[in-house]
């Protein structure tokens, strides 16, 4: 009978190890995936400008990598997302980043954008998609774009 605790004992333990191993990967939040997607270098989130840094810079120091100074960043091509959960949908944000295709105006450039965009689609885990997207829905901050962006996505 000792034995059979003995038994049930380690398969809680394990059980209990394994999912607080689970639950410690499934802790990562939107902003650190966001970075690690890297959807920062075509997008910004000036309403969380500190977390975004904050998290480029701990990403890039657990790569052992260096990023660009401020002054040498590119333009954020696809503009702003501070407000994308006013803008759109969780259904909306689902479809596109599995497929950004059909979403964009027909126009050369923009179709050069969305050839770009289907190469840079979401690659990561199933759970890290869910949590990346929810994160994006949850932005609700008003309007932050730059002034004269114009947006290569199709008005609904």
């Amino acid at each position: 009978m000792v034995q059979i605790y003995r038994y049930v004992y380690v398969l809680i333990f394990l059980a209990a190890f394994t999912a607080g191993a689970y639950a410690q990967d499934s802790s990562a939040d939107g902003p650190t995936i966001f970075v690690e997607s890297r959807c920062y270098t075509c997008h910004t989130i000036k309403a969380q400008e500190a977390e975004i840094e904050a998290a480029k810079e701990a990403f890039a120091k657990s790569k052992g990598v260096e990023l660009k100074d401020k002054e040498e960043k590119e333009e954020a091509k696809g503009g702003d997302l501070s407000d994308v959960g006013n803008l759109r949908t969780k259904e909306w944000l689902t479809k596109f980043l599995k497929d950004p295709r059909p979403y964009f105006k027909d126009a050369k450039d923009c179709q050069k954008e969305a050839k770009k965009k289907y190469r840079k689609r979401f690659k990561g885990s199933d759970e890290q998609f869910e949590v990346l997207v929810t994160y994006l829905s949850s932005l609700k901050y008003g309007d932050m774009q730059e002034a004269g962006f114009e947006s290569c996505l199709i008005e609904e």
